[in-house]
């Protein structure tokens, strides 16, 4: 099941565009999946957790690029209100599934995780993130510095532009302080222009338009899943210096569904407190902050700041609700 159901997310628009469903992986991941989350809860952690291993991230990486672009190249032949589903279910493939294994990949020291990372990242304008993710935020976390920890007053729709914006900043920063190099940032949003003109000779302004539609909703959900991992939680500055980060500085997710479906990503707090470990090694952190949705619910529940904050504010710790600015330099 843990190879199933990544496995046939990934393909799902092949059958949405078969069938003439143009917004099936919509559908399944905004009604079916939060719904399996909500009836699943957190489930039994094995003694022997399943493994996806080295390979099986590559294939469903590879899968995710050629599904997208390959569907992209077609776009022509489809109603501007069918491409505008497709798209869309396109764009939550490569947000759920894709940006997930990139930012897995990102990790590992195999040239050819880092390589797959990069090209799937750039297919949606965000090649830059791999820079940031590694060298910054894992720095920077639960401060106000790191522009994927969203304050404790700040709705979805605020944070966003933040967010992108620093993310894309502090890339070019970290690029430049590499001495006789190329800066990667720059160089792969100039390879995200490239390959948008390429789709656009290969299938005109349907072609461009699809490529645009599912990179714009796939960085919504990677934007709301950075939300929902770090909101509110900031660590304190103790004699002029922050303090270590801590379980208590990352909110973690027990729910099978997401571990299955996202290869362990909701086991957020041990990957903050051990980067080097890969997916199948990751283990839920019970003392840290705790989601009460699997992440496909969290991130619908993000898109309505109101109703977010009034469900989240109780389960900030006590010393991060009662001072919202604390952390702040």
């Amino acid at each position: 099941m843990h190879l199933l159901l990544p496995l046939a997310f990934t393909l799902s628009p092949l059958l949405a565009w078969t069938s003439g469903w143009y917004g099936l992986s919509v559908f399944l991941a905004a009604l079916v999946l939060p719904i399996a989350e909500a009836w699943v809860g957190p489930g039994r952690v094995r003694t022997t957790e399943p493994a996806w291993g080295r390979h099986f991230p590559r294939l469903v990486m590879a899968l995710v690029l050629a599904v997208s672009l390959g569907l992209a190249s077609q776009a022509h032949m489809l109603a501007w209100s069918d491409l505008v589903w497709l798209a869309l279910s396109c764009g939550y493939v490569l947000g759920g599934i894709g940006i997930v294994l990139a930012h897995e990949l990102g990790h590992r020291r195999a040239l050819v995780d880092r390589v797959l990372a990069r090209l799937l990242l750039l297919s949606v304008a965000y090649g830059h993130y791999a820079i940031e993710h590694n060298k910054g935020h894992h720095r920077g976390a639960a401060t106000h510095t790191d522009p994927a920890t969203a304050r404790v007053h700040e709705g979805l729709w605020v944070f966003l532009p933040r967010y992108f914006w620093g993310v894309f900043r502090d890339a070019v920063r970290l690029s430049s302080k590499q001495a006789g190099r190329l800066n990667e940032a720059l160089a792969l949003l100039a390879a995200t222009a490239l390959l948008f003109v390429l789709m656009y000779g290969t299938g005109g302004s349907k072609a461009l338009a699809f490529c645009c539609i599912q990179a714009a909703f796939a960085l919504l959900l990677v934007g709301s899943v950075d939300y929902v991992e770090h909101w509110g939680l900031v660590r304190a500055h103790i004699h002029g210096k922050t303090e270590r980060m801590g379980a208590a500085h990352t909110w973690d997710c027990a729910n099978r569904i997401s571990d299955l479906m996202l290869f362990n990503l909701p086991r957020h707090a041990a990957h903050h407190l051990e980067p080097s470990l890969n997916c199948d090694q990751l283990h839920r952190t019970p003392v840290s902050p705790q989601m009460p949705l699997g992440y496909a619910g969290m991130s619908l529940l993000a898109m309505v700041p109101p109703l977010y904050k009034r469900v989240m504010q109780p389960r900030l710790p006590c010393n991060m609700a009662s001072q919202p600015e604390a952390g702040k330099p």
